[in-house]
């Protein structure tokens, strides 16, 4: 059972919740996919936790869940501060942990964004989305949306500007070990972007097989997999 806390920002909160594992020497900090919610990563933090006995704290973003905020009204830039909230308040209270940072999609670029502010043991970039750097302080409705999103998937194809991108030219400054996870059947983020992060961080690679984007609707089996593999790559 997760116990629900609010970490303060800038003049507001956001809701976490906080796994206790078996210690708190060791613990992950989950960034959620774009309109995702701290409430649907619970299968997939509960199996981490069984596997590698770690304490696991994630959270909502604003306009996500159940803030009361326009998630269309948000930016990226808005996203990566509650971040940074949030990083601090964990390093704060568990000021001698072992950090891992996941983060899922919308949540890997955000967590890549975080190796340049803040140091912590292990990156995983679960099929890590990436935006045009002009777009970190564009409004979520335009970048998600219409001719945003276009231009989006456009830059997510092109492999010789992802390597430019300055979150992937600095990529190799992280001192921690990296994991890239790449759903073989992901209809949003392209080989050409995960193949870019690998490059970016001399990652590990896990790939999944026949996976889509999204990890919603999945058997049980295939979720039960998944896990391990990540689970082992942790505990390695």
């Amino acid at each position: 059972m997760a116990e629900t806390i609010k970490i303060e920002c800038s003049g507001y909160s956001v809701d976490a919740d906080w796994y206790a594992g078996n210690t708190s020497d060791e613990i992950v900090l989950v960034l959620i996919g774009w309109a995702s919610s701290r409430k649907s990563q619970s299968n997939l933090i509960e199996g981490l936790m069984e596997r590698t006995g770690m304490s696991v704290l994630t959270f909502d973003y604003s306009g996500h869940g159940d803030s009361p905020i326009d998630i269309n009204g948000t930016r990226p830039a808005q996203h990566f501060l509650e971040v940074i909230y949030v990083f601090d308040w964990l390093r704060n209270k568990y000021p001698n942990a072992k950090v891992t940072v996941v983060g899922a999609s919308y949540g890997g670029y955000l967590a890549t964004q975080l190796t340049k502010y803040r140091t912590f043991e292990k990156l995983i970039l679960r099929v890590p989305a990436i935006y045009l750097p002009s777009d970190f302080y564009t409004s979520n409705d335009d970048l998600h949306n219409g001719a945003g999103r276009k231009r989006t998937d456009a830059f997510r194809l092109d492999s010789e500007a992802l390597a430019k991108h300055p979150l992937l030219a600095r990529a190799g400054s992280f001192k921690g070990k990296t994991l890239v996870v790449v759903h073989e059947n992901d209809e949003r983020v392209p080989k050409s972007t995960t193949d870019a992060y690998i490059k970016a961080f001399g990652a590990d690679v896990y790939v999944a097989k026949g996976m889509p984007h999204s990890l919603h609707d999945i058997p049980s089996s295939e979720l039960i997999d998944y896990q391990a593999k990540i689970s082992d790559w942790l505990r390695g």
